[in-house]
């Protein structure tokens, strides 16, 4: 094609050549430096003849680019949908898109005075910041402005140094907090809010991988101080002007819930606790909840309206909520348990312990199917103090401590002192091998004073798991637990009983030579 015939193909689509640099106007922002590096960059390609077209096709609207970077780029440019490919990574157009457009603009108009306009907005933007900073506008060109500077610094191929980008992110923005005090914690809910979207297509790769645990606690941490900052702003009278703040934010959190991926657990933390403290209206909470119920999308086999029976809490909707109960299934258990735990903090502590009664039945089979081993025993933790808040029969709390398996023990022991069967808390750990000292932690002493001829069978089961090991240290070990054995029988009066015992003992090991030794040590006998 010759000069022309370029000057021709420019002035056909000059109309949408003019919106592809309206576009263009709107992504990049002169106040931010790698946007204003960019637009440097494609114009040196266009003014050094490093940008040429190589194909028009009439019928596809479309024209093919050559730009000679570091290497040889192709680019594809479609001017009536104003779309384009290039190899690049970036989201937004690249250099070599950009400079494809610029060398189309230049045949019609001047390019040199379009960036001279561009770039003279930086200062007008500033002074419209300062003027202006009340805004969700000019708190979000804030927080793209470091954003990007610390991420360019700080390349996100490395979680510990997303982790520091993060960190040094969040100082620098915070030393720009407005100075009345009134503002501040709405400040810091914003920008914490926005940020976390902004690195939230960084944090997914990573909670897939080997650093999964690290970025668990890094959001933690994070959201520990989100809520932190929600507390502080809900404890506040709400400021008529920050209403637009306010509307921005909860629109963004229900973005976060519903658009996002992955972490799913997290983001529903932040869903709900911007509704819990930001959001007081009935009406709106109402219209929420008639979303939630027509709501059908999921995410790994998860329903996103699992948020409903919270809103059934504070909007006082018991029947809902018992209804959504009896159609509970058992991979859901967990998000249960917060919602009796949510239930028993408020002020309806009957709607509680009515819901913890319904997680009865599906208790067994989430431990052993669906829970994993380190969160098995948080979990378990976590549903004893549920049960201890609320008053289960003793044939429930025998089947809940049973499914526990072994991490029930403690619990099942507490049940069986306090309904004073001593005779089971013996056979208990007598059949689950526990050892003296876990014995001992689960009420063993108590034993001993209440009824300490019970505690005979299980003394002489830890002596002779000692015996069996065959070595003088575990030998002295069993004559331990044999003077404790000796201590009961005294206190008994079997005097007969026990001193037949040693005898016993003695005659079985007698090839023993220094477990005999030790007993002759031990002076055993009463």
């Amino acid at each position: 094609m010759t000069l022309t015939s370029y000057q021709k193909l420019a002035a056909h689509y000059k109309k949408y050549i003019d919106q592809s640099m309206q576009t263009i106007e709107k992504k990049f922002h002169p106040a931010i430096l790698e946007d204003e590096e960019l637009i440097r960059r494609a114009a040196f390609f266009v003014r050094n003849g490093v940008v040429s077209i190589t194909n028009y096709y009439p019928q596809d609207h479309r024209v093919d680019f050559i730009v000679r970077d570091v290497s040889n780029i192709d680019v594809t440019y479609y001017p009536l949908t104003d779309t384009y490919n290039c190899p690049c990574p970036m989201h937004k157009p690249c250099r070599h898109i950009v400079a494809a457009i610029f060398y189309l603009y230049q045949q019609n108009d001047s390019l040199s005075t379009w960036i001279s306009d561009w770039r003279s907005t930086a200062d007008q933007a500033q002074l419209k910041l300062l003027r202006d900073e009340r805004s969700p506008r000019s708190w979000d060109i804030l927080v793209e402005n470091f954003f990007r500077k610390f991420i360019s610094n700080y390349p996100p191929n490395s979680f510990y140094l997303l982790e520091f980008a993060v960190h040094d992110l969040k100082t620098q923005i915070r030393k720009s907090r407005p100075f009345e005090r009134e503002w501040q914690p709405i400040f810091d809910v914003y920008v914490n809010l926005t940020m976390l979207m902004k690195i939230w297509p960084y944090l997914e790769p990573f909670a897939e991988s080997n650093m999964r645990n690290r970025v668990f606690h890094f959001l933690n941490e994070y959201l520990e101080d989100l809520d932190d900052s929600l507390a502080q702003l809900a404890s506040k009278p709400r400021l008529f002007a920050a209403d637009t703040f306010y509307e921005e934010m909860m629109n963004r959190v229900r973005e976060f819930y519903f658009e996002m991926e992955s972490l799913i657990s997290y983001r529903k933390h932040v869903y709900l606790s911007f509704w819990d403290a930001l959001v007081t209206n009935k009406a709106t909470r109402e219209k929420e909840v008639t979303y939630l119920q027509s709501l059908e999308k999921t995410e790994d086999d998860i329903p996103l309206n699992m948020v409903l029976p919270y809103f059934y809490i504070t909007l006082s909707r018991i029947d809902d909520l018992l209804k959504a109960a009896d159609h509970m299934k058992t991979e859901q258990l967990l998000e249960w348990v917060e919602v009796c735990e949510k239930a028993l903090h408020s002020s309806n502590k009957e709607l509680g312990i009515e819901l913890a009664r319904k997680l009865l039945p599906h208790i067994p089979t989430y431990l052993n199917e669906v829970a994993q081993n380190p969160s098995r025993v948080m979990l378990i933790r976590r549903l004893e103090l549920l049960f201890d808040s609320i008053h289960l029969k003793t044939e429930e709390l025998e089947k809940l401590y049973q499914s526990f398996g072994l991490y029930g023990i403690q619990s099942y022991s507490n049940l069986l002192i306090k309904e004073k069967r001593y005779q089971d808390w013996m056979a208990l750990h007598q059949s689950a091998n526990s050892s003296l000292e876990y014995a001992e932690a689960c009420g063993l002493s108590i034993i001993k004073e209440e009824a300490p001829e019970v505690l005979l069978p299980l003394y002489h089961h830890y002596a002779m798991r000692y015996i069996l090991e065959k070595n003088r240290y575990s030998y002295k070990q069993a004559i331990r637990i044999w003077k404790k054995m000796k201590q009961v029988a005294k206190k008994t009066n079997d005097t007969d009983f026990w001193n037949d015992y040693v005898e016993t003992i003695r005659e079985k090991y007698r090839r023993l030579r220094a477990l005999q030794q030790e007993i002759e040590k031990g002076n055993l006998p009463l």
